[in-house]
């Protein structure tokens, strides 16, 4: 999760840089924001969870599991999110006539 929310960053970041709007910047940046916070939790979570698997109740591991995919609900909203704003200000930084575009894969 780590290093496809950097990835995803960079990108974002390179793309922020190069968008004469303003507004479109701000809103890419405030969704670019939670993903690396969202990512080391996850990251976190994931390392405790597998550290105690199974030296627990049964109640403390359905806990867990949810932490574990309310994180990645999470992360996966903030990435989508990063990915919409990153395409509007492609589509800005292409009509302001910039050869840099966006490419969904």
């Amino acid at each position: 999760a780590v290093v496809s929310t950097q990835s995803t960053g960079k990108h974002a970041d390179l793309i922020s840089k190069n968008c004469p709007d303003k507004r479109l910047v701000m809103s890419l940046s405030n969704s670019m924001e939670p993903m690396g916070m969202l990512s080391q939790q996850l990251n976190i979570i994931a390392s405790v969870k597998a550290a105690a698997c199974g030296k627990y109740d049964e109640s403390a591991e359905v806990e867990a599991d949810e932490m574990l995919t309310i994180n990645a609900q999470n992360l996966m909203k903030s990435v989508r999110d990063t990915v919409r704003a990153s395409e509007s200000c492609s589509v800005k930084i292409d009509s302001a006539g910039n050869n840099l575009k966006f490419k969904r894969r």
